[in-house]
């Protein structure tokens, strides 16, 4: 879906703002939030992108955080858990007290799920518009940081995310039926087309340029992942070549919703890439 059929989505109420009682012109709110990402402010400051179940995306202003004796800075790292006590500003609102909830230690303590929690983090800023507000986006955010928690290999959880991601906002890719024709035996076999929106038959896909096929396999476990628990998930172990192909499926699918890059999917590939143990 291109950005002028995502734009008429979010008109239409597929994203819209979910009711909030705190959204008045109350000088100070409290909020709970996931930090999604930082960027300085001077010298001293940072403007800080937080994620609410009832505000949404958020930025908002940490003031003296890059100080030494910050009472705030260190509660603000992404991936940070926290309750915030936010006055209103001129331009940007600004953070008067946070308290933490939870940091996601064991996220910390490994790169390799500090990168996938980073790269969900970064799912929900770039598919979020500000004060864009979802419950349930903010619910499974939430509940996929702490599966990653629980182990190493967090590639089905992410998958997981993904599904739930674009369901929520409602382009969830079709997987039951060919886009084109609705046919659901694919006796010649699946491919996955970006640009159609999900899944097409052999016949379809000879003229759909962006169609690559689909392992029975990889759409097996997709069918499975979208009503599947992720701390039922956490600790299943997928075989490289089918979590590689699940992950460029997914990927190329979410890059053309977007039409943009994302990040911190490049750094979770360099580090698949290293040597075992690096």
């Amino acid at each position: 879906m291109q950005a002028r059929q995502w734009a008429d989505a979010r008109s239409s109420g597929v994203r819209g703002k979910a009711y909030n009682p705190l959204m008045s012109r109350a000088r100070v709110y409290k909020t709970e939030a996931i930090v999604l990402r930082h960027q300085n402010l001077g010298d001293a400051d940072k403007i800080v992108t937080v994620y609410s179940p009832y505000l949404g995306k958020l930025r908002v202003v940490g003031k003296g955080v890059l100080k030494p004796r910050s009472r705030v800075g260190g509660h603000v790292e992404p991936l940070s858990r926290v309750s915030l006590l936010i006055a209103r500003g001129q331009n940007l609102d600004v953070i008067s007290q946070v308290s933490p909830i939870d940091s996601f230690v064991e996220l910390r303590d490994d790169l390799h799920r500090t990168a996938q929690a980073l790269y969900a983090a970064e799912l929900i800023d770039l598919f979020s518009g500000e004060e864009d507000a979802s419950p349930e986006l903010y619910d499974a955010l939430l509940e996929t940081l702490k599966a990653l928690s629980l182990n190493k290999d967090g590639g089905l959880v992410l998958r997981r995310f993904e599904l739930r991601l674009l369901g929520i906002l409602g382009f969830a890719p079709e997987l039951d039926s060919c886009v084109v024709c609705r046919e659901t035996s694919f006796q010649g076999g699946a491919s996955f087309s970006p640009s159609a929106g999900g899944l097409i038959c052999a016949s379809c896909a000879e003229v759909d340029g962006s169609a690559r096929p689909m392992s029975r396999d990889a759409l097996i476990s997709f069918r499975y992942l979208r009503s599947a628990d992720p701390s039922a998930i956490a600790e299943k172990v997928t075989p490289e070549r089918l979590a590689g192909e699940m992950e460029i499926t997914l990927g190329r699918y979410i890059r053309y919703q977007l039409e943009r890059e994302v990040r911190s999917a490049g750094f979770l590939d360099r580090l698949a890439a290293l040597p075992s143990g690096s």
